[in-house]
């Protein structure tokens, strides 16, 4: 089987408005620095400017030195000497300043752009976006460079200093002759052609995201614990070194290619600036020998000709950075902007959720199709959720048991139809209140390595501290007699990320995230999407059971129970269990009907008997 090839990702826009297109992208992400840190930002910029006009001062004060000696003035000479060395010691201290603000601004910036993909990835209502490979390549690249809206900022800070220095050298060399002040302007040619030289590299790099996803996880398959089994029983070892070095020498080619590209422009902006500077000193130099210039003038020239210049070749580099935080902005108000699917109204206009679902729910004509694809995974759904019952989803793989659990949890909207709680759109009620009163355990769950009493009460956020509530859902599900194993109970961290963590086998992890899913008080929906698939056949019976006598000792305000599971004995506990094949119901009933009835699961049911 060939690994997934890269498809290129065409730019929003084409290359040659890149720079207008960056200006905008700049004015975003320089706003992050700038809220991160207003005062800090305010102060770097003008230590800037300062230090951007200190190359034309020493020009400066080159020319008086040299006139004042070449005058016959050597008193004045040292008295500009020693002046200009205090100012010399005077910036030091700043610049040590500036050092420090830089530091904790760049801290500031990379931590505010962190926590903006945390609320942009996980603040979205539903699920599709984060089940996208173009999301998830743009995540990954602004998430690497976290440092970019800082670099922003000290790409501000350079341009600004390139802006003063040049305003400061244009002036002084107009002094010495007004041709000498188009000096800038005539290398600003190298600017243009740099730019656009690196511009067309970020675009090219975007293309390889897809294969430096996959380098990296065959890397990770080849370094972690978790698969460290199955590469070694089936030999994957060098197959994926293999695939590993192809993916990374084809990207180390075209990066070769694009800097050996990048050298030969720079070599033309370098022979541009050579140029003009030899022109610059050529001619200050036939203005001495014509008496049109001082010997402090010709000194000026070539000190303040040579920044100036230095100055021009500063701002292609800078422009170069402003590729690449164009590049990288782009993809982070790419972001910004992304609209997911699941749209939500505002708490103000939603309906309210019921206290207690008088009816139950009910699926009406309800068909799905993931987002960028084609074929549906549910067709024509129409099925009935009774209140307080129990209602068991079967199918084999692929038949749309988890699909269909991702509406009842809001993940995704209905293509077709609707769903409706107490005949009220789902839709329509107030999403938040609406997860609140959702309780779920999922067979992809998450491994929290928390303390083992926030890895249970993180399933009810304002019962986190509530430790006999936490306890009661432990018990519930089992789940005790694994926190009553640990060296320090519910204080005791989980996992193996962090100094003194202890690890838990797979069933134990699942039983703290079926306790997890057992936190919320007062549940309208709980939802149980395969989540013992890690328990032996007798732990998920005698989990499945504490929950039907759980949910029936509630009477009237039990909850409706959506239950996933691939194995019959604990589907039979089910009030209704519906069939599903090929994203449509096949049949429904209770357990000794749908026996009777000699349909597909009871061939199921027997096919799975036949095996003990």
């Amino acid at each position: 089987m060939s690994p997934p090839r890269a498809t290129p990702i065409t730019p929003e826009r084409p290359v040659s408005g890149a720079f207008g297109r960056s200006m905008r992208v700049y004015r975003v992400i320089l706003g992050l620095a700038f809220e991160a840190a207003r005062g800090k930002a305010v102060a770097l910029f003008a230590f800037a400017a300062v230090f951007g006009m200190f190359g034309a001062i020493t020009g400066l004060v080159t020319k008086l030195v040299v006139d004042a000696l070449s005058g016959g003035d050597p008193g004045r000479a040292m008295a500009i000497g020693v002046g200009y060395l205090l100012l010399v010691g005077a910036t030091g201290l700043v610049d040590d300043v500036a050092a420090l603000l830089q530091s904790d601004l760049g801290e500031r910036t990379s931590h505010a752009v962190e926590q903006k993909l945390m609320t942009v990835s996980s603040a979205a209502a539903g699920l599709e976006h984060l089940e996208r490979p173009e999301y998830a390549d743009k995540v990954k690249l602004v998430r690497d460079r976290s440092f970019i809206p800082y670099f922003a900022f000290t790409n501000l800070n350079s341009f600004s200093s390139i802006f003063f220095g040049l305003v400061a050298a244009v002036v002084l060399l107009g002094f010495v002759h007004p041709l000498l002040s188009v000096l800038p302007v005539v290398v600003a040619p190298g600017v243009v052609v740099q730019f656009k030289n690196y511009r067309k590299h970020f675009v090219r790099h975007d293309a390889t995201a897809l294969d430096e996803r996959l380098a990296r996880h065959y890397l990770e398959l080849a370094t972690e614990p978790a698969a460290a089994k199955e590469i070694r029983l089936f030999g994957l070892g060098p197959h994926l070194i293999e695939r590993h070095r192809k993916i990374t020498d084809a990207y180390n080619g075209m990066l070769f290619r694009d800097q050996l590209h990048r050298s030969w422009a720079g070599v033309a902006a370098g022979a541009l600036y050579g140029a003009a500077l030899a022109g610059a000193i050529a001619f200050v130099g036939w203005l001495a020998l014509d008496r049109r210039a001082t010997l402090g003038d010709v000194a000026l020239v070539v000190q303040v000709a040579r920044m100036a210049i230095g100055q021009v070749q500063s701002a292609a580099r800078q422009a170069a950075w402003l590729a690449e935080l164009s590049f990288v902005g782009e993809r982070y108000l790419w972001l910004l902007d992304y609209r997911p699917t699941v749209a939500v109204k505002p708490a103000a206009e939603a309906a309210p959720v019921p206290d207690r679902v008088e009816q139950g729910i009910a699926f009406d004509h309800v068909s799905f199709t993931y987002p960028g694809t084609d074929e549906p995974v549910l067709t024509d759904i129409s099925l009935f959720l009774p209140a307080g019952t129990t209602v068991a989803l079967v199918g084999e793989n692929g038949a749309g048991k988890t699909s269909l659990v991702k509406l009842l949890c809001r993940f995704y909207d209905p293509t077709e139809g609707r769903i409706t709680v107490d005949g009220t759109d789902l839709r329509d009620l107030d999403l938040d209140a609406w997860r609140a009163r959702t309780g779920a355990a999922f067979q992809d769950f998450v491994h929290f390595q928390l303390v083992a009493s926030e890895a249970v009460g993180v399933g009810d956020l304002p019962a986190i501290d509530d430790l006999e509530r936490v306890g009661a859902s432990a018990r519930q599900a089992g789940a005790d007699r694994v926190i009553d194993r640990l060296p320090d109970g519910l204080d005791t961290q989980l996992g193996r990320w962090f100094e003194g963590g202890v690890d838990l086998s797979e069933g134990e992890w699942q039983r703290v995230a079926l306790a997890r899913g057992l936190m919320r008080p007062s549940p309208a929906l709980l939802v149980l999407d395969e989540p013992t698939a890690s328990l032996d056949p007798r732990a998920e019976h005698e989990v499945f059971a504490t929950f039907a006598a759980m949910t029936r000792r509630k009477g009237g305000d039990s909850p409706i129970t959506v239950l996933v599971s691939h194995r019959f004995s604990t589907v039979r506990m089910a009030d209704v269990i519906v069939v599903l094949h090929d994203g449509r119901i096949e049949e429904q009933g209770s357990h000794d009907d749908l026996l009777a009835t000699g349909g597909r699961y009871a061939e199921l049911f027997r096919l799975q008997a036949s095996r003990y």
